[in-house]
């Protein structure tokens, strides 16, 4: 362990130096031991024909010159035959292949090269997954509300239909429109996030205010209901962006109110835990299967599908991007029957 430490501590253009140093002082090496060879032989078998000075000239120049001829030779061939496998794994890249992996061990001096090349096709492989998920879910969100406002427009213009029924289309357009600009707006907030790589505009506010401010906001949906609200929120001071913050607890309660039934009972609880900030939303409601809890996070994502119409599927990729860029994680716990519960831990303070 200590001996793995201390290589990967050594500058990479440092290591390669040695190595290549390494590999000049073998010929060297055997060269002198040949010109030794040949000097010993030499005072051995003709001790009354041996002239020093030409004979050590021989016996260095030679050797060294056969001996490095060689050995260049096959470490020629050996470094080429590893950049030929360095290069035809950048051209497959290069024609969209991301899934190439290099031998990071068959490749010394270039394992370092071999690692990189490694951790940049696992990125560019999952940004392509990304991208295609992203435009696969985006297009068929998208496709939804605009050809249901495509289909009652179109009753409207082609048929006669009664005054409470234009007005049933109407709503219907309406609400799918909204549904349409919703979406719009979430994406490009999505989008904007996921550019960032810390929350801007940050400043110390009271973060017990805010999510208490944004229970009232939602009150008429949980009263409607006829939810039990029950808060608990430690007075404590965060620092962060108020503005940005509004989405987590919006996007968290707001699910929260939609998945339990009416008189079900949402707590919500807010404390210090060490050098981290504790936010539980725990509710009564249907809960979730392992699967469900496994893919409630991505983009587009609905558990419910009956709830689809009222949502998007975006407000909890939305709410951890926005965790994540504050230094914090979220998670889930939950089962079927009994309810879920989302915990997010948030550093108490960072000005």
């Amino acid at each position: 362990m200590n001996n793995t430490k201390k290589t990967e501590s050594i500058p990479r253009d440092k290591r390669l130096r040695n190595y290549f140093s390494l590999i000049m002082i073998i010929p060297a090496v055997l060269s002198i031991m040949a010109c030794e060879f040949v000097i010993w032989a030499a005072d051995h078998y003709f001790p009354d024909q041996f002239s020093i000075s030409p004979l050590l000239g021989l016996g260095m120049l030679v050797p060294m010159g056969i001996l490095v001829e060689i050995f260049t030779f096959f470490l020629s061939g050996h470094l080429f035959a590893k950049e030929e496998k360095i290069n035809e794994a950048i051209k497959n890249v290069a024609a969209g292949d991301y899934s190439v992996k290099l031998d990071e061990e068959k490749l010394v001096p270039f394992s370092e090269v071999a690692h990189d090349f490694n951790r940049m096709t696992d990125k560019l492989s999952s940004v392509e997954t990304l991208r295609k998920d992203f435009t696969g879910n985006f297009s068929h969100e998208f496709k939804t509300p605009i050809v249901s406002i495509n289909g009652f427009a179109n009753l409207l213009l082609d048929t006669e239909v009664t005054e409470e029924e234009r007005r049933k289309y109407l709503k219907i357009i309406a609400d799918e429109s909204e549904r349409l600009a919703e979406l719009s707006k979430n994406t490009m907030l999505l989008s904007n996030l996921d550019t960032l790589t810390e929350i801007p505009d940050r400043k110390t506010y009271r973060l017990d205010d805010q999510i208490r401010e944004e229970i009232i906001l939602l009150s008429p949906a949980w009263e409607e209901k006829k939810l039990d609200m029950d808060v608990d929120l430690e007075e404590t001071d965060f620092y962060g962006n108020p503005s940005v913050m509004a989405h987590v607890w919006i996007n968290i309660i707001n699910n929260a109110i939609k998945y339990t039934p009416a008189g079900g009972k949402i707590r919500v609880t807010l404390q210090k835990q060490g050098q981290s900030l504790s936010v539980v939303i725990a509710d009564s409601g249907k809960g979730m299967t392992a699967e469900e809890m496994e893919q409630v996070f991505d983009r587009y994502y609905q558990a419910d599908k009956s709830h689809s119409g009222n949502g998007l599927g975006l407000g909890l990729a939305i709410t951890k991007r926005i965790v994540e860029l504050c230094g914090g994680r979220i998670s889930v716990k939950s089962e079927p029957g009994n309810g879920s519960s989302f915990m997010v831990m948030l550093p108490e303070k960072e000005a």
